[in-house]
């Protein structure tokens, strides 16, 4: 419980009736089991709320707050106290998986469980066709069929390499804001033996110049991801790891999903003029980014523009423009581009604030287990912004 680890003796109600087991009589009385078959140990649902609430909202590592209840518990004699940290770890894992269900739908809408990314909020402000977009007047200006997104890598969040890989076991794979994990090794497996980008000739960037820099003991250097430019609401199935580098081909693979995303979207029954028809693209290397982006998506096998009839516009952000040639303002800058607005296009550097809070916890964790948590933090960041 929240006040520390107790002892207690269970006596198991034996009436012969249906569902009755004894995890289910733990739950129904608040609390969950650590093990279905044979539960020796339960957590108090208000315990684990309380958990992942401190996650969430302090950024706190999971084994601080195990050893705060320890503490709790008896503070003379805390090396006398049973070791119940894995049994912890695994049961707030557990529980947050059944949480994020009921919170995403897929309850109410079983389909959820099999559309990637299906249960992941989203911006409520962003043009949604059959949700916030629904017809197009003559008069309606162009740029309100118009998604903005901004690009950027965060080189925060590594990720240890795991021993025994084969031991990792994913409970939502691909049903919130990072790709599934086969579809990510899959796509860095195919593009492995292409060519390079060349070295970018407007300005240095290290993370782009030099991909090939990587550490054994690491398995991921950090996050990729989407987000909407406007209102920082990141894009379900739209975060990628990044191995040794920010290579473009990681993004190509988070663009192709939005474009899948919005092709989806455009099909929910509205006429054309409600649907969407440009996608608004933001980066730091943009005009070194843009120059080979539709080879390479028709190289990689992914979604394509024009297979969603789609317009791509590319632009720079605005801290990031100062940067570059004089030749890119005029290109990429978002002050010439109409229906932007003030938008500066470096909305993500202030969402890696605030993630970047939780990245020891991050970097110890399995892979399954840190997209998981990835997933979380994203999704509470995205709820926060539609209260």
């Amino acid at each position: 419980d929240v006040q520390g680890f107790f002892a207690r003796d269970v006596r198991k109600c034996e009436c012969s009736k249906p569902k009755n087991e004894l995890w289910r009589q733990l739950l129904r009385m608040g609390l969950f089991p650590a093990s279905w078959s044979f539960p020796r140990t339960a957590f108090t649902t208000w315990l684990l709320h309380h958990l992942h609430v401190a996650q969430m909202e302090c950024h706190v590592a999971l084994r601080n707050v195990y050893d705060l209840l320890v503490r709790l518990t008896d503070e003379d004699n805390m090396l006398t106290i049973n070791d119940r940290y894995p049994e912890l770890l695994r049961t707030l894992r557990c529980y947050r998986d059944l949480q994020w269900r009921i919170q995403g739908g897929s309850y109410h809408d079983p389909n959820l469980l099999h559309s990637p990314g299906g249960m992941a909020l989203f911006c409520t402000c962003c043009p949604q066709p059959g949700k916030n977009l629904f017809s197009f007047g003559p008069n309606d200006p162009s740029w309100m069929r118009r998604i903005y997104l901004a690009m950027d890598g965060n080189f925060k969040m590594e990720a240890l390499r795991m021993r025994r890989p084969d031991l990792d076991v994913p409970l939502r794979d691909g049903l919130g804001f990072m790709v599934p994990i086969k579809q990510f090794h899959d796509h860095l497996e195919l593009t492995k033996p292409f060519q390079p980008e060349p070295r970018g000739t407007c300005r240095s960037q290290n993370q782009v110049d030099h991909p090939e820099k990587s550490l054994r003991h690491l398995q991921y250097r950090g996050i990729a991801s989407l987000a909407c430019a406007r209102h920082g609401c990141f894009f379900p199935k739209a975060s990628m790891n990044i191995e040794n580098g920010e290579q473009f081909r990681v993004y190509d693979l988070g663009i192709s999903n939005v474009m899948e995303a919005i092709e989806v979207m455009n099909k929910t029954g509205v006429s054309d003029e409600g649907k969407i028809d440009t996608l608004a693209l933001i980066y730091d290397a943009m005009c070194h980014f843009a120059v080979n982006l539709p080879f390479r998506l028709k190289q990689s096998l992914l979604k394509q523009p024009d297979d969603c009839k789609l317009k791509i516009l590319t632009m720079i952000g605005k801290w990031h423009l100062g940067g570059h040639q004089e030749k890119c303002w005029s290109q990429y800058t978002l002050e010439l581009l109409l229906g932007a607005g003030r938008l500066d296009g470096e909305i993500l550097e202030s969402l890696w604030s605030s993630l970047n809070r939780s990245k020891k916890s991050v970097r110890a964790l399995s892979p399954a287990h840190r997209q998981e948590l990835l997933d979380d933090l994203m999704q509470d960041s995205n709820f926060k912004k539609l209260l």
